[in-house]
C-alpha cells in the first residue's frame, strides 16, 4: 500500500497543503507545534475513521475555517483510490470515494486504507490508564473488521442509555421490579454487542501474541518473554475466557443479573467491554509496576510491529507505517531493531525536530520535508 498524493484544506494549521510521494521513506521536519504530526494525523484518520489527538471533530478544523478537508490518492496491491473525506466543525462528514458519495463517512472510509501509528504516546500503552490501551485496541479494529466499528457504536449508544437510566432510577426510586424491566431492552443490546467486541479482541490476541512475544524475544537477546493478558469485566478468572460466542453471551447475561444491585448503587454500567483492560506481563511479571523503561519501551516496540504484521496477514497488505517523534525516545539499538524488521516495501512517515535523531541508514534515499507553521519550506531527497 502506498500514498501516493496528500492534500489537506483546512485542516489544523494547514490552509491549502498539496504533497506527492515517491520514495518509501518520508521524513517531516520542524520544530514542536509547527505541524509535523498534523500530516502523520490526517494519514491516521484515512485508516482509522478518528483521531488519535484530538476528542471532537471541530478541533481538526482550522479556526478560520468551517471544515477541514483530506484528499489522498492511494496505490493498492490491486487498484488505485481516491478518498476525499471532508470534516465540518458542526460534526458532520462528507465521504467520496473514487468519486462516488457515500452514506456513511465513518465507516465506509474503513477497510480502503490501513496504517500503523507508533507515537511518543504510544510509549505509556503500559503505564497509562485502561482507556489508553482500549483505544489502542479499538482503533487497530476498526481497520482489521469494518464492521466492528458499528458495533462499537451501538455498544457504547445502549451503555449511554442504561447509564441514564440508573442515574433516573436513583433519583426517583424507582422500584427494583420496574427498573428492570426498563433495563432488560438495553441489556440485551449490551449483551450482543458487548459479546461480539469481547471475541474480536479475544481473535485479535490470539493472532498478536505470538508475533509480539517473538520480537521482544529477539530484541531481549533471548531473555525477557512478553505475554499480554485479556482482563475481561466478565469473566473474574482469566482461565475461563474463551473465544466462543454463545458462551460469552451466555456468561455476560448470568453476570449482569448478579451485578443488578452493584449497578443501581454506582448509578453505571460496570461490566463490558468499557471496563476492561490488556496487561502486559514480562517474565510473568506485570510489566506496568516492576519493568524498567528500557523494558517497557522494547514491549512497546514489541507490540507495534507486530501490529504491522497481524495487519498485513489479515488484510493482505502491507500498511503504511507513522513514527511521530519516537526516534527521539528510541536508543539506538531500538532503533536499528525497528528498522531491520520492517517489511521490505513498507513506506513510512517519520517526524522530528533534529535530523541527527535519526540513523544515517534510514536517512538514504528519503524523501525530506522541512515545516514551518503548516507550510512546507523545503522538500528535497536526502543523498547520505
Amino acid at each position: 500500500m502506498f500514498l501516493k498524493k496528500l492534500k489537506l484544506a483546512g485542516f489544523r494549521n494547514y490552509i491549502d497543503f498539496e504533497q506527492n510521494f515517491n520514495h518509501l521513506k518520508t521524513i517531516i521536519i520542524g520544530q514542536n507545534a509547527q505541524g509535523k504530526s498534523n500530516i502523520l494525523e490526517a494519514i491516521n484518520i484515512l485508516a482509522t475513521s478518528q483521531s488519535d489527538r484530538a476528542e471532537r471533530d471541530s478541533d481538526i478544523v482550522n479556526w478560520n475555517g468551517e471544515y477541514a478537508l483530506i484528499f489522498a490518492n492511494i496505490e493498492t496491491k490491486d487498484s488505485e483510490i481516491d478518498i476525499a473525506l471532508q470534516i465540518n466543525n458542526t460534526g458532520r462528514r462528507k465521504l467520496k470515494i473514487n468519486g462516488v458519495p457515500k452514506r456513511a463517512p465513518q465507516a465506509d472510509l474503513l477497510g480502503n486504507f490501513f496504517a500503523v501509528m507508533f507515537s511518543c504516546d504510544d510509549l505509556f500503552l503500559i503505564k497509562g490508564t485502561p482507556s489508553v490501551r482500549r483505544k489502542w485496541l479499538d482503533y487497530v479494529l476498526f481497520q482489521l473488521d469494518m464492521k466492528y466499528h458499528k458495533t462499537l457504536q451501538n455498544y457504547q449508544k445502549a451503555v449511554t442509555q442504561k447509564n441514564a437510566l440508573l442515574k433516573k432510577a436513583q433519583e426517583i426510586s424507582m422500584s427494583p421490579k420496574n427498573l428492570k424491566q426498563e433495563l432488560e431492552i438495553w441489556n440485551e443490546q449490551i449483551i450482543n454487542s458487548g459479546s461480539q467486541i469481547l471475541l474480536d479482541r479475544l481473535v485479535f490476541f490470539k493472532e498478536i501474541q505470538p508475533f509480539a512475544r517473538d520480537f521482544l524475544f529477539e530484541l531481549s537477546k533471548e531473555t525477557e518473554e512478553l505475554n499480554l493478558i485479556y482482563e475481561s469485566t466478565i469473566f473474574k478468572d482469566k482461565n475461563e475466557l474463551k473465544a466462543d460466542l454463545s458462551y460469552i453471551k451466555e456468561t455476560f447475561r448470568s453476570m449482569l443479573e448478579s451485578s443488578f444491585a452493584e449497578e443501581l448503587s454506582r448509578g453505571q454500567a460496570t461490566l463490558g467491554p468499557h471496563r476492561d483492560d490488556l496487561k502486559f506481563l514480562i517474565n510473568d511479571k506485570e510489566a506496568k509496576s516492576f519493568a524498567s523503561q528500557g523494558q517497557q519501551r522494547s514491549a512497546v516496540l514489541a507490540l507495534k510491529l507486530a501490529e504491522l504484521k497481524v495487519i498485513e496477514k489479515r488484510k493482505g497488505e502491507i500498511p503504511v507505517l507513522l513514527l511521530d517523534d519516537v526516534f527521539a525516545e528510541l536508543d539506538e539499538s531500538r532503533q536499528n531493531f525497528l528498522l531491520h524488521h520492517l517489511p521490505e516495501n513498507i513506506q513510512t512517515f517519520l517526524t522530528t525536530t533534529h535530523i541527527s535523531d535519526i540513523q544515517k541508514e534510514f536517512l538514504e534515499g528519503a524523501q525530506i520535508l522541512k515545516v514551518k507553521n503548516g507550510l512546507i519550506l523545503e522538500n528535497v531527497e536526502c543523498k547520505t
